[in-house]
């Protein structure tokens, strides 16, 4: 007879991310992993198979939060909409030294094809939620999305390389400086 999960997936998930977070891409381990969740690392391997699939699952669980986060944000049109959505999904101030961190996945999602799928993914549900909050531009929504997006990439690396204020201060200033430039004239 089977035995009973004392920990749902989604907990042990949880576990796994902190622990990728804290440690990196390349630092993590499944034993860090299984010792953070209180699982026998063979129970890990059952439920994940290896290392890379525990970072897939883990990640797929991410973007389907990421695609909730997104679906219960206010729905307002207009420049204070945007930036309050990224607003929302930048770092604050308790986890802004995870910037760095959060680089490190990156190259992941780069190199890795199913990281890289669910990257753009995730990318997709962002730029569909900023294009239905954005004003009226001189450019399409679509593209507009693509753009700005870019710009609060941008502020972010440009905050971690030398930290000016407090990160959410820059970004909203940075996209401010953005909606200035990219607006039509009246």
């Amino acid at each position: 007879m089977p035995r009973t999960k004392r920990l749902t997936d989604n907990a042990v998930l949880d576990a796994a991310v902190r622990v990728m977070f804290r440690m990196g891409p390349s630092d993590f381990t499944l034993a860090h992993v299984s010792a953070e969740a209180g699982i026998a690392p063979s129970t890990l391997v059952q439920r994940f198979g290896d290392k890379h699939g525990l970072v897939v699952r883990a990640a797929q669980r991410d973007n389907a939060r990421f695609s909730a986060v997104l679906a219960e944000a206010p729905r307002a049109v207009g420049v204070d909409a945007v930036i309050d959505l990224f607003w929302a999904l930048t770092p604050g101030e308790d986890d802004e030294a995870s910037l760095a961190d959060q680089l490190l996945w990156l190259r992941q999602d780069l190199r890795d094809p199913e990281l890289n799928a669910l990257a753009r993914a995730r990318r997709a549900l962002l730029r569909d939620a900023v294009a239905e909050r954005l004003p009226p531009l001189s450019v399409s929504p679509q593209e507009g999305a693509r753009l700005i997006e870019a710009q609060w990439q941008g502020a972010l690396h440009q905050w971690g390389l030398d930290p000016q204020g407090a990160l959410h201060d820059y970004v909203a200033e940075s996209l401010a400086a953005w909606f200035a430039l990219a607006s039509p004239p009246e």
